[in-house]
């Protein structure tokens, strides 16, 4: 899919997060917060044209598992062209909906989601949905990885997961903050315990 492409996408889907693919300087970035020595079961959420994918399964071993959730028609239809991989299931669904695609021994074994989908355009029931099924299908001590335009996100991830970390990423169009939030199995901490802001 070509920038214009791309582009034209954005105008038509409000949940398209930018109006460019995201810089690889930022995928590798955001990459970091993910263990690529071991097997692990990563969900995606809004891959878009599959710039994280692709570069997640040049790294990933062959016994790792990406689970694809990709509500435009468009990006899923590209995907479908584009990715020809084993380890990779591509589902047009929303986010809200993961749980629905997951087989049920997933569920609750999820070690890594990665999301790229405008949270601050999503309504707040909407947000909050996703993010409880998103600490629902993750394992204990698994991460959600999501990388936003805005600070939007750390109110509900804090009412959810009550934690999170996070870093900035300035040289991509347009500048990223990292969210990185791990699922504790004693449910939220306090506000006090997150770092960053």
């Amino acid at each position: 899919m070509s920038k214009i492409d791309f582009f034209k996408t954005f105008i038509k889907d409000r949940d398209v997060a930018s109006v460019i693919p995201t810089s690889m300087r930022c995928v590798k970035k955001v990459c970091t917060h993910i263990d690529f020595s071991q097997d692990f079961t990563l969900v995606e959420y809004g891959p878009g044209n599959g710039v994280f994918t692709k570069y997640l399964l040049d790294k990933m071993t062959e016994g790792s598992r990406l689970i694809l959730i990709e509500a435009n028609e468009d990006f899923v239809t590209e995907l479908n062209e584009t990715i020809k991989d084993p380890r990779v299931s591509i589902n047009n669904v929303l986010a809200g909906d993961v749980e629905t695609v997951l087989d049920p021994d997933q569920v609750g074994n999820v070690d890594y989601v990665l999301s790229g989908i405008p949270f601050s355009f999503l309504k707040k029931d909407r947000k909050r949905a996703v993010l409880i099924a998103t600490k629902r299908i993750l394992k204990d001590g698994g991460k959600f990885i999501a990388y936003q335009t805005s600070g939007h996100l750390k109110k509900p991830v804090m009412e959810v997961f009550g934690n999170y970390d996070i870093e900035f990423e300035m040289l991509n169009i347009p500048p990223y903050l990292i969210y990185d939030v791990v699922k504790n199995s004693n449910g939220a901490e306090s506000a006090a315990g997150k770092t960053g802001s």
